[in-house]
C-alpha cells in the first residue's frame, strides 16, 4: 500500500477549490462524449483525467486520485496509438493498462469503497481501447456507476455529478451517432 494521507478537511480552503476542479471536469466530460471520433474522446479524456486527479487530490480521495495518474497516461497513449504504427505490441497495450491499473488501485487501496473505483477503473482500462466511439461510449454504462459509488463516499461532489452526467450524455451520444 502506498500509505498516501492527504488529510483534507471537508469546508477547508483545498477542499473547496477542489470541487470546483470537479466542476470544470463535468463540463469537460459531457463535452467529450459529443465528439465524433474515438481519437477526440480520448484527448478530452486525458484532459478529464489530469483535472481529475486535480479535484481527488485537493478532496483527499487517495485511490481517485492515484487511478487517474494511469487513466491520463492510458488516454494519451490510446488517442496516438494507431494506423502504421499499429503492432503486435500495441494490441497487449490495452491488458498492460488494465494490470497497471489493477496494480495502482491494490497500492492505492484507502477505505473500503475503493473496490469500486477500483474495478470501475480496471474495465475501464480495456473498455477505453475500443475503436469504435459508439462502444466506449456503451462501456461507460457499466463503468461510471461503479466511479460513482465510490464517489458518493469519497465525498466527491463533482466526481458523483461527472459519473451522472456522463451516463446521460453517453446514452444521449448512442442516440445521436447511432447509425441509421
Amino acid at each position: 500500500m502506498l500509505n498516501i494521507n492527504l488529510n483534507v478537511e471537508v469546508g477547508s480552503i483545498p477542499y473547496i477549490i477542489g470541487q470546483i476542479f470537479g466542476i470544470v471536469a463535468i463540463i469537460l466530460g459531457f463535452v467529450s462524449y459529443q465528439l465524433k471520433t474515438q481519437k477526440q474522446v480520448l484527448f478530452c479524456q486525458a484532459v478529464v483525467g489530469a483535472v481529475f486527479l486535480i479535484h481527488y487530490a485537493l478532496i483527499g480521495a487517495v485511490s481517485g486520485m492515484a487511478m487517474n495518474i494511469i487513466s491520463l497516461i492510458r488516454n494519451i497513449i490510446y488517442a496516438v496509438r494507431g494506423g502504421r504504427a499499429e503492432t503486435k505490441f500495441s494490441k497487449a497495450i490495452p491488458f498492460i493498462f488494465t494490470v497497471l491499473m489493477g496494480i495502482m488501485g491494490i497500492l492505492s487501496w484507502s477505505e473500503w469503497y475503493s473496490i469500486f473505483v477500483f474495478l470501475g477503473l480496471v474495465i475501464n482500462s480495456y473498455c477505453m481501447s475500443f475503436k469504435d466511439p459508439q462502444n466506449i461510449r456503451k462501456s461507460i454504462l457499466v463503468t461510471s456507476p461503479l466511479v460513482l459509488i465510490y464517489d458518493i463516499f469519497a465525498l466527491s461532489i463533482g466526481g458523483a455529478v461527472y459519473e451522472s452526467v456522463a451516463i446521460v450524455s453517453s446514452v444521449i451520444g448512442i442516440i445521436r451517432m447511432k447509425k441509421r
